[in-house]
């Protein structure tokens, strides 16, 4: 599956925020004590490349829609067992919705089977890329375990790549992201 065309085109669509060097650093001092308590859970022992890069991509992603939305709340400092984590991502706001973000040249990594809708997101360089909200049908209906570039996380069976960006709702606030969602 070729990234330039699954993405590319639908780019002009995404919403550029720009990662605050406070943000960096508060998500990166936080992902650094998370990692030591991660450490302990078995599937962290198994899935354990790249742990910090992912973290911190997805901590910083969930902080540029803090930006974007102009509220704080979204992101969950608390640092425990992933099973008390397993939920979505905006749920702490009132919405059940996660929060993708990827690298670029990444595709997005989701569960195999999808309950609730996911905000995808682009890091790249300074920027995270806001692209847009995916439903549960298109999560599951675009997907393919080809995409994952980890053997690790591939021999799990537990995840799959996600590459439906055409299919993903465009929102440019938090009003906006609710009615999608209603």
């Amino acid at each position: 599956m070729n990234y330039k065309t699954h993405i590319t085109p639908f780019s002009k669509n995404f919403i550029k925020i720009k990662i605050t060097k406070d943000n960096y650093v508060k998500a990166s001092n936080f992902v650094k004590k998370l990692i030591e308590a991660k450490n302990n859970e078995p599937h962290h022992k198994i899935d354990n490349d790249s742990q910090y890069k992912r973290f911190l991509t997805g901590t910083l992603g969930e902080l540029a829609l803090e930006q974007m939305f102009g509220i704080n709340g979204i992101v969950d400092w608390e640092i425990g067992s992933s099973f008390k984590y397993h939920k979505p991502d905006l749920k702490s706001i009132g919405l059940k919705v996660g929060v993708k973000t990827v690298n670029y040249g990444l595709f997005p990594i989701i569960f195999n089977k999808s309950y609730s809708p996911e905000i995808i997101n682009i890091m790249y360089k300074e920027y995270i890329y806001v692209c847009g909200l995916a439903t549960v049908d298109v999560l599951n209906k675009y997907q393919s375990t080809g995409l994952i570039k980890n053997s690790k996380l591939k021999a799990r069976n537990t995840k799959t790549g996600f590459y439906g960006f055409e299919k993903l709702k465009t929102f440019n606030n938090l009003d906006e992201l609710k009615s999608l969602i209603m």
